[in-house]
C-alpha cells in the first residue's frame, strides 16, 4: 500500500516514496531520471545585474533542470512569497540579503561572481579628463579614491549636480530607475564630463556609453587602484530552511561562496560608521596565476615565499625567479586573496592590508587581516606626541608633536566642501 501524500517545505519534493526527478518507465516499470523542477522567483531588473545573470544561468542549465522563472513586483514581495511556500528559490544580491528580513531563509548557493569593480562613464580615461572636470559619484569611497587619483576633479553627488544646474525639482520627481538615464542625457549635453556607477547601473542604460573600469590594476600596478565597495557582484540563491543545497550544486561556484562569506565577515567585524568608506575585495585564485603576477610585478617577497631560487643563485631580478621552481613545502592549491583599505576625505592618506593564504587557512587569514588593519588604523589615527629625547643625526622637527596621519572623521562630508 502506498504511503499517503505528505507536503514538505520544498515544493519540488512531492511524495514520500520517490522524489519528483524519478518516475517509473511506462513499459518496463523501472526508474528513469527526470529533470528536477525548480521555480525561481525574481524581480524586474534592479540595476544590480542579478536578473540578467539568473536568466543566463537558467539558459545554461536547462539540460539538468526544469526551470520556471516567475517575476514578482519587488524583492520584498518575492521574499514573502518564498516564506509562504511559493517557489523554490529567490535570486537576490548580497546587499538585498543584508537589507531585508530573511528569517527562516538560507543561502543555498551563489552563482559565479560578476565583476565587482565600478566604472567611470566618460569619453576619456580618468587620467585624461579635463582640469576640474565635473564628475558625479554617489558613493563616498569612490569619491575618495578618485581624489587620490585626481585632486582637481569636482566630485559631486547626483542631487548636488541637479541643484548646480537648477534641476533639483526635476531630479527629485524622477523614478529611481530613470535617474541614471537623466544623468547620461546631461553628459551627452556636455553638462558634466562623467559619472561613476556600479556595473549594473551602466548595463541598464538604454544606449551603452563608453566606460572605463576603476579596477585593481593588477596588469598596470603603476596606475591608481580602486578596491571596490564590499559585496558587489554576487547573485545569491535563497531558499527556505531545509532545502537541500546539493540540488543546486551544478549551478553554483564554491569560490564565490567562500569569497562572500569572508567579505561579509570582514565587513561585519568593522565599525558600522566606517562601512561607507571601506573597500574590501576577496577572490579565489589559482596558484600559478598568483605566481605569474608576482613575477610580472617584481614582487620579491611573494616570490621568495613561494619559490626555491637555488638553481638561479647567479641570477638577479626577474630572470632569477623565472628559473626558480616552487618550494616543496609550499602547496600549489588555489589561494584566497584578501584586500581591504580606507582613505581620508582628501584621498591623500590610505590605510590598506593585503593577504594571500590557502583555502584551509582562510579563516585565520581573515582574522589576521582584521587584526593588522585595526592596528594600522589605530596607529595612523593616533597623534604623535612630542618626544623629550633627541636622537643624534635626526632633525629637531622629528621630535615635535604632530597631528594624526589619518583622519576619517569627515565620513558624511559633502563634496561641495571641495569648492
Amino acid at each position: 500500500m502506498l504511503d499517503t501524500y505528505h507536503p514538505t517545505g520544498v515544493s519540488f519534493l512531492t511524495r514520500s516514496l520517490r522524489p519528483c526527478n524519478v518516475r517509473s518507465h511506462p513499459r518496463r516499470g523501472d526508474a528513469v531520471t527526470e529533470k528536477v523542477r525548480l521555480e525561481v522567483l525574481t524581480t524586474a531588473s534592479q540595476r544590480d545585474g542579478v536578473r540578467l545573470q539568473i536568466e543566463r544561468c537558467i539558459e545554461q542549465n536547462r539540460n539538468q533542470f526544469d526551470f520556471k522563472l516567475s517575476q514578482i513586483p519587488h524583492i520584498e514581495a518575492a521574499i514573502d512569497a518564498l516564506k509562504q511556500g511559493t517557489g523554490d528559490l529567490v535570486a537576490m544580491s548580497a546587499l538585498n540579503w543584508r537589507e531585508f528580513n530573511v528569517e527562516g531563509l538560507n543561502i543555498v548557493g551563489i552563482l559565479p561572481r560578476r565583476e565587482p569593480t565600478w566604472v567611470l562613464v566618460s569619453n576619456d580615461k580618468p587620467e585624461y579628463l579635463v582640469y576640474q572636470a565635473v564628475v558625479i559619484c554617489d558613493h563616498e569611497l569612490l569619491r575618495r579614491q578618485m581624489r587620490r587619483l585626481r585632486s582637481d576633479l569636482k566630485l559631486v553627488t547626483s542631487e548636488e549636480f541637479a541643484t548646480m544646474i537648477g534641476k533639483s525639482d526635476v531630479f527629485a520627481n524622477l523614478d529611481e530607475e530613470d535617474k541614471i538615464h537623466w544623468i547620461e542625457e546631461c553628459r551627452q549635453d556636455e553638462l558634466l564630463e562623467g559619472y561613476i556607477v556600479a556595473r549594473g547601473e551602466h548595463a541598464a542604460l538604454k544606449f551603452k556609453a563608453r566606460r572605463h573600469t576603476l579596477g585593481l590594476q593588477r596588469e598596470n600596478p603603476e596606475r591608481t587602484h580602486f578596491i571596490p565597495p564590499p559585496l558587489y557582484g554576487f547573485t545569491l540563491l535563497v531558499a527556505r530552511s531545509g532545502f537541500p543545497a546539493s540540488t543546486v550544486a551544478p549551478m553554483v561556484d564554491s569560490g564565490a561562496i567562500l569569497s562572500h562569506r569572508i567579505e561579509a565577515g570582514l565587513l561585519d567585524s568593522l565599525p558600522e560608521h566606517l562601512h561607507g568608506i571601506i573597500g574590501i575585495f576577496v577572490e579565489q585564485r589559482k596558484f600559478k596565476t598568483v605566481l605569474k603576477e608576482a613575477q610580472r610585478r617584481g614582487d620579491d617577497f611573494t616570490n621568495e615565499v613561494f619559490l626555491n631560487s637555488e638553481r638561479a643563485k647567479a641570477q638577479s631580478g626577474p630572470s632569477k625567479w623565472k628559473q626558480s621552481v616552487p618550494r616543496k613545502e609550499v602547496p600549489t592549491t588555489p589561494r584566497i586573496e584578501m584586500k581591504i583599505e580606507t582613505l581620508n576625505y582628501e584621498g591623500t592618506v590610505s590605510a590598506s592590508v593585503e593577504r594571500i593564504c590557502t583555502i584551509e587557512e582562510s579563516h585565520m587569514g581573515m582574522v589576521n587581516v582584521l587584526k593588522e588593519f585595526e592596528i594600522l588604523r589605530d596607529t595612523m589615527q593616533s597623534e604623535h606626541e612630542e618626544m623629550v629625547r633627541k636622537y643624534p643625526g635626526l632633525p629637531d622637527e622629528f621630535s615635535l608633536s604632530r597631528p594624526a596621519l589619518l583622519n576619517l572623521e569627515h565620513i558624511q562630508a559633502s563634496s561641495s566642501e571641495e569648492e
